[in-house]
């Protein structure tokens, strides 16, 4: 009786020693149902969570490339309306030839080509983000709480109306009167639509500073109901292996004496 009793306790060992080394091996001390039901459900729902928020993350970081694609965009076009601008006050010069005045229209038609340019191949994923198609107007970008809602400028109308007043416009005459208005508000307008997409990339990385911290606390929930306390359980998997040791010193002990006994009664 006392070596079958010796024989379950080693077992009941064994089996902890097991649990411990799945325990160590995976870093987890939940592996299954039984281990603890509770917790192993708080744990999946704590995974379901951090999975939306790294689809939202995910979201907000192309959002953000997205505006940043777009704002360079917009700042290269600034950059040519005021050449273009530039050009127009040689035009107004008395001391500029008609040659040069000629040369003049020549770039800055190719100065409104290259506006023009810009509005149609600035894009993220092959969707334009300063001249809208004709399937969008808007750029959509959704995250677990909200979605943010961007409208698209239209700077390809506005090289359209400055080639169309280029082309128009007798540049040694010297009134290049209407264009230079319609430049200088173009400005203002490329201004107006840089700024909504710098203050849209700020919100953007607001929300993802915000959805960072959420999956940093999530995490940290996580891994104090999952993660194991890896000293604690070395030192239990080193507790049960001694006592595994000795069992099996003591059951070899215990068998060599029951055959000793057996040889004297014989």
């Amino acid at each position: 009786m006392e070596i079958n009793s010796l024989s379950s306790n080693l077992n009941s060992v064994n089996n902890a020693q097991n649990n411990s080394v799945e325990r160590i091996s995976s870093g987890s001390k939940i592996e299954q149902t039984p281990d603890d039901a509770s917790n192993l459900v708080i744990s999946d729902a704590l995974k379901l969570q951090r999975s939306d928020l790294s689809h939202s993350l995910k979201n907000l970081n192309e959002g953000i490339a997205l505006t940043r694609i777009a704002t360079d965009g917009l700042d290269n076009q600034k950059q040519l309306l005021e050449e273009i601008s530039t050009k127009l006050v040689q035009v107004n010069t008395d001391t500029t030839s008609s040659d040069d005045k000629v040369a003049i229209k020549k770039e800055v038609t190719k100065l409104v080509e290259d506006f023009k340019n810009i509005s149609e191949t600035t894009k993220f994923n092959d969707q334009k983000l300063i001249t809208p198609d004709n399937n969008s107007e808007t750029l959509d970008i959704s995250t677990s709480d909200e979605t943010l809602s961007i409208t698209i400028p239209n700077t390809g109308r506005i090289a359209d109306e400055l080639r169309t007043l280029v082309d128009n416009t007798d540049f040694n005459s010297g009134d290049t009167s209407a264009i230079v208005d319609r430049v200088d508000l173009a400005i203002g307008e490329v201004n107006e639509t840089q700024s909504n997409f710098t203050s849209t990339e700020s919100q953007l990385e607001s929300s993802a500073r915000n959805t960072i911290g959420e999956q940093v606390n999530l995490a940290k929930a996580s891994s104090s109901i999952i993660d194991i306390d890896f000293g604690k359980e070395v030192t239990d998997f080193s507790k049960a292996n001694i006592l595994t040791q000795l069992g099996y010193l003591v059951s070899t002990q215990a068998n060599a004496g029951q055959e000793q006994n057996i040889k004297l009664l014989v």
